[in-house]
């Protein structure tokens, strides 16, 4: 399971749907992935809102279980296709390229991805 920056970003500011995005990422635990494209836009989120926290927030969100994966250039393909299809920000055509490469759903917060060709894990 492939997790968008949208899910971090609510455990770690509690937003609305922080519980749900828990209750998730802990029933995936063995199987969760993520770009490091999305690994560097959660860490600039995160340093921006939280500067006084970030040591620890990267340190958890680097240690916690979570696969990163660098793109490859299949990936950016994939990308760019998605950005003129559907047209998703960069960060979201590399969770969706991710996605895609390695068969599994998006577990996101994003309405943007309900758009999509590919399976996605959004509260209802």
């Amino acid at each position: 399971m492939v997790v968008d920056t949208s899910i971090i970003l609510a455990i770690f500011f509690k937003k609305k749907q922080c519980q749900w995005a828990i209750d998730h990422m802990n029933k995936h635990a063995r199987e969760l992935r993520m770009s490091t494209v999305n690994l560097t836009e959660t860490l600039i989120h995160l340093q921006d809102r939280q500067p006084q926290l970030f040591s620890s927030l990267e340190e958890k969100l680097l240690y916690d279980g979570i696969r990163f994966v660098a793109p490859d250039i299949e990936q950016s393909r994939i990308a760019v296709e998605a950005r003129i299809k559907f047209p998703l920000n960069v960060g979201d055509c590399f969770a969706y390229a991710l996605a895609v490469k390695e068969d599994c759903p998006i577990l996101t917060l994003d309405k943007d991805f309900l758009k999509l060709d590919h399976p996605v894990i959004f509260p209802r």
